[in-house]
């Protein structure tokens, strides 16, 4: 009678050790995703089918390579990646309307030399600093408190030949003149 109450004893004790490392639910959890447990499935194949690393996952879940997984049973994953959008290849004679478009006919080529002397006129265009963007080398940090009244959130958005002929448009009022490409 003692050996078996010693069995049942350290079949419950067993029992509640594992309890203890399955993962739990990711509902209850703040997940940017979910992947639902599958048959076979391991922590590393759960972070391979969702392209991230074994460490990612495991960080998301507070869990360890021991912890079991059971089928059924849903685990954070990290988000997926968000894709960039292809970048727009313009042509010459594009950029050049481009900045026709956003200057004063009085100004146009005057702009159009400094964008030349700038960038070549090649809207994708970072200097080696990292500091000035796009057509015209606009120097984001420096002027990045107003450049949203222009549509300029980012210094990526300088790179799009549209907001950064506009952008150095409105830097030439504000300066009243060329002084910054002087």
């Amino acid at each position: 009678m003692v050996n078996r109450m010693r069995r049942v004893l350290v079949c419950a004790v067993i029992a509640t050790c594992n309890l203890a490392t399955v993962v739990p639910s990711a509902q209850a959890a703040n997940c940017a995703a979910t992947y639902t447990v599958k048959s076979g499935d391991s922590w590393w194949r759960i972070a391979e089918k969702n392209n991230t690393n074994l460490r990612k996952v495991l960080t998301l879940n507070k869990a360890k390579k021991t912890t079991k997984l059971l089928v059924g049973s849903t685990v954070c994953v990290p988000a997926p990646a968000q894709v960039a959008p292809p970048v727009q290849k313009f042509t010459r004679a594009e950029v050049i309307q481009i900045i026709r478009d956003a200057w004063p006919d009085e100004l146009e080529e005057r702009a159009l030399a400094i964008a030349q002397r700038e960038s070549k006129l090649q809207p994708q265009v970072v200097n080696r600093s990292g500091c000035c963007y796009g057509l015209f080398q606009i120097y984001y940090r420096w002027h990045k408190n107003w450049l949203p009244n222009v549509g300029v959130n980012s210094a990526q958005d300088l790179l799009n030949p549209i907001l950064n002929s506009k952008a150095a448009y409105r830097m030439y009022q504000r300066n009243n003149g060329w002084g910054p490409w002087e």
